[in-house]
């Protein structure tokens, strides 16, 4: 029997590597969960959605699916504003990968899924720990497997290439895009 395992995606350049790493077995059913309520504006989170569907679709056909989460940047909002001004890599993102991978998880349990992961820790710019920390926590609640991997940065990066997909320069919210200025010639996919 295959072993279903959701993996939350923020992005496509995020998940290439992961997807191609984790396809690598034919034991293994893939749902990728795009739950980014974070981003904004609301045009940038559906030209993110629309180029990891369409790079699913084109690359892997009906062997990975991709289902889509809700969509309220207003209750992330209210959530994060009290923290905003803690930075990139403060506690407002604790937060943000709290919300993201709860979601994850109850997506998880409607599916049955035996595991849970993200693509998030492909990148060199986001915390490990807190993740990995996070993921465990919520392992335990939902009684679902959580395993995190710190997959192929650079394969992603090249993947990316390969298809021409577009990567971003910030990670997401608002409070990251006003503080890229700071951050030039950094890509956060």
């Amino acid at each position: 029997m295959k072993e279903k395992i959701l993996v939350h995606s923020c992005c496509a350049p995020c998940s290439t590597a992961v997807v191609e790493s984790l396809t690598d077995s034919s034991q293994r059913d893939l749902v990728l969960f795009y739950y980014n309520p974070n981003i904004s504006p609301l045009e940038e989170e559906e030209k993110r959605y629309s180029e990891l569907a369409d790079y699913i679709e084109g690359r892997y056909k009906k062997a990975v699916s991709v289902i889509r989460g809700k969509y309220d940047h207003n209750e992330w909002r209210e959530l994060i504003h009290p923290v905003h001004t803690s930075g990139e890599n403060g506690f407002r993102c604790k937060l943000c990968y709290y919300l993201r991978l709860r979601e994850s998880f109850k997506t998880a349990v409607s599916l049955k899924a035996d595991a849970v992961t993200t693509t998030l820790s492909i990148s060199p710019y986001k915390n490990y720990e807190w993740l990995d920390e996070i993921g465990q926590l919520l392992s335990k609640s939902y009684e679902i497997k959580w395993f995190l991997q710190k997959w192929d940065y650079k394969r992603s990066v090249d993947l990316s290439k390969e298809y021409d997909l577009y990567r971003q320069n910030y990670c997401g919210c608002e409070y990251s895009r006003a503080e890229r200025g700071s951050l030039r010639g950094r890509s956060f996919a």
